[in-house]
């Protein structure tokens, strides 16, 4: 009696999670992520500009752990997306991108601190740490369940722009606009 009410409860808190991630469409999930990597490009360049060499290195192997995830998630939704199919697993690509979003979000902590107070004023830098991991996993699911699409142009436009959303290489950016 104990497993199956087990099992009915995870089955409600799956639907549930499937009734949430379709609130968001593709293009609110596409523009999740595309703002989860300007986050990271500001820390970036944040960095760049006030840290020193070895906060700048230590900066990018942190930059590097979040892009890895990023580029993971974004790789295998395109993937499922070209296939028509699934990616390996939901739990999988929202476990990644719990990481990914807390590695993000580590980085860009470890970075304010050498920014430049200036009192009365927040920084660009504080305005990215204050993210929360809930929406950018919501669109995730949402892409997810996009997936399964019967309209290959729609799933063509969402793999070009996720793609889109792709982390630079860190040496790639610079603090010029």
């Amino acid at each position: 009696m104990g497993r199956r009410c087990s099992l009915a409860v995870a089955l409600v808190i799956c639907m549930a999670s499937a009734a949430l991630a379709v609130e968001i469409d593709w293009q609110e999930a596409v523009a999740r992520l595309a703002y989860e990597r300007t986050k990271a490009e500001t820390c970036v360049k944040e960095l760049k500009k006030y840290g020193d060499k070895i906060a700048i290195s230590r900066g990018e192997d942190a930059y590097n752990d979040a892009k890895a995830e990023y580029d993971a998630i974004v790789g295998g939704l395109t993937v499922a997306l070209a296939r028509k199919g699934e990616p390996s697993s939901l739990t999988d690509l929202e476990a990644r991108l719990q990481r990914g979003f807390e590695a993000r979000e580590a980085f860009c902590k470890s970075v304010q601190p050498l920014t430049p107070s200036n009192t009365g004023q927040r920084s660009a830098i504080a305005d990215v740490v204050g993210g929360l991991a809930g929406p950018v996993i919501d669109a995730i699911k949402a892409i997810y369940l996009r997936g399964k699409d019967d309209d290959a142009l729609a799933r063509r436009t969402i793999q070009n722009q996720l793609e889109a959303t792709s982390w630079q290489a860190f040496a790639s950016i610079s603090l010029s606009p």
